[in-house]
């Protein structure tokens, strides 16, 4: 057995970033519209310096006109303090008396323009990065979708479909959190520390020392913290998994809840399901809680540093008024990005941790097809050679020695006890399950040969478990490629099901919406539907898994005849356990714990004395039974 790669939260991540390349465009505008929002955050703190000092130079230059022929005749007034920083460099392209004069007016400009600026910053930059994340989910649930319908049978075998529903649901929700919310904040307030920083560092590059001696103990402690995360979110997803399976095997048993009584029992399940999920996210709001202060701890304890510095006399002689105040609102406000950048850390550690399932099922190995034989009919003779199947590597053998031919037109029936193997038997003719050992042929070739579209084209199954969709009665019959046949058509394959009397007692008809799995239609109604629609296939091999096991014995006389007539000209396999239905198959196959035991005609296994026999006479004495009772 080989030991299993685990891909770090990093790579699931960057991977799932990936999908943003096919939105490039709109992820580079968003981006830049996030910095320039963070740009403009930065440029208002350094607007306010600006604003402080000119106050004071104007201030001065008042102060001075009083005592100062020279100041009143417009000599030129100089600052106590050189103006420095963003906006000092933008006016210092306008004349001093220029700008002292006219500030009424100046600075409301810019204040103005760094309003618009930030306002048309935080428009394109959350619309663009919403676009984006909402198709990556969109991308997701596409792509997860399209796995399913690739996956082989067997991996549906050992899946529960409610945490499959999940991944595509729930799963894909925490990838938006992690791809929407998660990322615009850690673009605009990462870029507006970024910003804050690189300001600060230019004001005063020794007092900005002190904050990036506490940044690696926040990386240690958020890298500590991630890792936390992302193992209760897993449990989380896991969860939330059962809760979604609990509540799919309730709705789609409803009737079985209330007639055995067990809706305390399914309510415990839930209680159960609905408890851990509760406890896990208990957990996740306990590490929050305990995390976030920890980092504003660390923060505050570099920023009471530097204001006990700034408040010195050799630092106060080194900077201007505004200087002072620029330095300590912006290294107030990195407070706040940097707490919100530390709290979307949990968004991120879901995100991952819901990506990290996302992609085990798209690197899950789809249905194997290396067939390349593509054929447009098929006559339908079957040889099976030496067949042995088991569902796993080191598991029972649920089929062994398999050997029988099957000319074209014949009808062969499959009988047994349950569990002998005849379900799995015909699965391998479609390839649902690929046979390991030992050959089918189909006319000659082998059927994973086949390209499995084509196979498939070739073969309509019936079943006893019969699936509907939430369409009309029409849709429900012209199903998938068969969506293309004309309403007439769709009648004539009704007809001969016994279909269309009761469809034309329906509200709208051939338009009657159906429900979900057919829910509206009783079980015999529900299987005539799924013979019309194998009928109106008309494939030259019929697969029949106890097609009339759901029909009133009125129903199941007329369908027994209609699929008489359809039989004649088609190699059709029948899975029958009421062994009234196969007397007139060509042969029949008697299986027992998956191995072939007898095969004849029925008048012929009568006669033999052998399993079949014991079969039949156990089964015509129960019905007999129930007519007497």
């Amino acid at each position: 057995m080989t030991n299993q790669i685990v891909p770090s939260g990093a790579t699931t991540y960057l991977r799932l970033l990936r999908y943003v390349r096919r939105f490039w465009l709109a992820f580079v505008v968003s981006i830049f519209g996030l910095v320039l929002h963070s740009f403009a955050e930065v440029a208002f703190v350094d607007l306010l310096g600006f604003i402080t000092d000119t106050v004071g130079n104007i201030t001065s230059a008042q102060t001075a006109s009083q005592g100062s022929v020279e100041a009143v005749s417009g000599a030129a007034v100089q600052p106590a303090f050189p103006q420095t920083g963003l906006t000092a460099m933008f006016a210092g392209l306008m004349p001093g008396d220029l700008l002292v004069d006219n500030s009424w007016l100046v600075i409301p400009l810019f204040l103005v323009l760094l309003s618009l600026m930030r306002g048309f910053g935080y428009l394109i930059g959350s619309y663009g990065l919403a676009y984006v994340s909402n198709y990556l989910v969109h991308s997701l649930r596409t792509d997860i979708f399209d796995k399913y319908l690739q996956l082989p049978f067997d991996f549906f075998d050992r899946s529960m479909s409610g945490h499959l529903v999940s991944v595509v649901t729930f799963n894909v929700q925490q990838v938006t959190q992690a791809s929407t919310k998660a990322l615009k904040t850690l673009l605009q307030q990462g870029s507006l520390i970024i910003g804050l920083m690189a300001y600060l560092f230019y004001v005063n590059w020794r007092l900005m020392l002190f904050f990036l001696a506490v940044m690696p103990l926040i990386g240690l402690l958020v890298n500590a913290v991630s890792k936390r995360f992302r193992v209760i979110s897993t449990r989380i997803q896991s969860a939330m998994g059962d809760v979604t399976h609990v509540t799919q095997e309730v709705v789609s048993g409803y009737q079985e809840v209330r007639m055995f009584g067990a809706k305390e029992n399914e309510r415990e399940r839930m209680l159960q399901a609905s408890h851990s999920n509760r406890r896990q996210n208990m957990k996740m709001a306990l590490t929050e809680g305990i995390s976030n202060p920890l980092v504003m701890l660390l923060v505050s304890l570099a920023f009471a540093g530097i204001t006990g510095f700034m408040l010195s006399p050799a630092i106060l002689e080194t900077m201007s008024t505004g200087s002072f105040i620029t330095f300590l609102v912006a290294s107030g406000m990195l407070i706040k990005p940097i707490r919100q950048v530390t709290e979307i850390n949990s968004d991120i550690q879901k995100g991952i941790a819901a990506a990290e399932s996302i992609f085990e099922i798209l690197d899950a190995v789809p249905e194997v097809d290396r067939g390349v034989v593509e054929l447009d009919s098929v006559q339908g003779r079957f040889e099976f050679k030496d067949i042995n199947f088991q569902y796993n590597s080191d598991g029972r053998a649920i089929l062994e020695d398999i050997n029988f031919t099957v000319e074209p037109g014949e009808t062969i029936a499959l009988v047994g006890s349950s569990g002998s193997g005849k379900t799995t038997l015909v699965s391998l003719i479609a390839r649902f399950y690929n046979h390991g050992e030992g050959h089918i042929l189909l006319d000659g070739v082998d059927v994973n040969d086949f390209k499995l579209h084509n196979l498939r084209s070739h073969i309509a199954l019936v079943s006893q478990n019969v699936t509907l969709f939430n369409d009309s009665v029409r849709n429900n019959i012209a199903y998938g490629e068969l969506a293309n046949r004309s309403l007439d058509e769709v009648k004539a394959a009704a007809r001969i099901a016994h279909a269309d009397e009761f469809i034309g007692q329906l509200a709208d008809g051939y338009n009657t919406i159906v429900g979900d799995d057919g829910v509206m239609l009783s079980g015999g109604q529900r299987q005539r539907l799924a013979i019309a629609r194998a009928i109106l296939k008309d494939a030259p091999v019929l697969i029949l898994d106890e097609a009339t096991s759901a029909l009133d014995t009125d129903s199941e006389h007329y369908i027994q005849a209609a699929l008489e007539e359809l039989m004649k000209s088609r190699t059709t396999f029948v899975i029958a356990h009421r062994l009234s239905t196969i007397e007139k198959a060509s042969r029949i196959l008697v299986m027992e714990e998956g191995r072939i035991v007898e095969q004849g005609s029925h008048t012929e296994l009568l006669a033999a004395e052998g399993r079949y026999a014991q079969l039949y006479r156990k089964q015509f004495t129960e019905s007999e039974a129930e007519i007497v009772a």
